[in-house]
């Protein structure tokens, strides 16, 4: 973890993120200290003292004897921004077209609180998860975590997956998509995400997560997503419109890495 921060503030803020994300729900127990030492390579005492400051922040509560449970977190995120569906789904598939993608991992399971919300299904209802890293010209710079209901999932390969980018095999299904709501944050890099994209533990990353859906209205697939900011730009160029009182300024089209 290369950083200026003392390593019991590191691990602090990397769980801190996964509680805002909602990693572990409200009452759920996290990893024992000795397991999360392991796995972000520190002391217990380290890890001890980044509990114990989100134990502060009302994070965490922290038993005797029982472990550290997950507290409902009174922040909330932002807003999503819509993005014009057009636009998005043409970056999409010209990036699709660029670059090389390796599948991870793909496994049904069920879906936490906060997939849950997102999908619009009922927690615990069976998604697909799959994990692909994206590539161009050799070099890694996003890691794609990508969930999808079940009478969607089971109809995808493992080797389209592996060779195609989702909306290109959402277009094979006959799925249409017409609509997408997505939102932008910056994020640190946690350790199985660091080894993918060859970063240090912590690094920032850029977070971008999406719902996309059918025509219909409902969701088809929900990405969480990092890249490397030194690999990967997102642009969004911008158009003028005339209105009543004064020019608003609308996305004309999302940029590309």
């Amino acid at each position: 973890m290369n950083s200026p921060l003392p390593l019991y503030h590191k691990v602090y803020l990397l769980l801190r993120q996964r509680l805002l994300d909602g990693v572990y729900g409200a009452e759920e127990a996290l990893p024992g200290e000795n397991a999360l030492a392991q796995e972000y390579a520190v002391s217990r005492l380290t890890v001890r003292r980044a509990l114990d400051a989100l134990a502060q922040e009302g994070l965490v509560s922290r038993r005797q004897g029982r472990g550290t449970f997950a507290q409902a977190p009174s922040q909330l995120s932002a807003p999503q921004q819509g993005a014009t569906v057009d636009a998005l789904m043409a970056h999409l598939a010209r990036m699709g077209m660029r670059t090389q993608v390796k599948l991870l991992e793909l496994a049904v399971e069920p879906a936490t609180p906060a997939v849950a919300a997102r999908l619009e299904v009922d927690a615990g209802s069976a998604v697909h998860r799959s994990l692909r890293v994206r590539s161009h010209q050799g070099e890694p710079f996003s890691y794609l975590q990508t969930y999808v209901p079940d009478a969607i999932g089971r109809r995808i390969s493992r080797k389209a997956l592996g060779s195609k980018p989702l909306l290109q095999i959402f277009g094979e299904l006959g799925i249409r998509v017409s609509g997408a709501e997505q939102s932008i944050n910056a994020v640190l890099a946690e350790p199985a995400v660091a080894q993918a994209l060859d970063v240090p533990v912590a690094s920032p990353l850029l977070n971008i997560r999406r719902v996309v859906r059918d025509a219909a209205g409902r969701p088809v697939e929900y990405l969480d997503a990092r890249y490397r900011p030194d690999r990967f730009e997102y642009r969004l160029d911008m158009a003028a419109h005339e209105t009543a009182g004064a020019p608003v300024w609308l996305p004309a089209g999302p940029g590309a890495p």
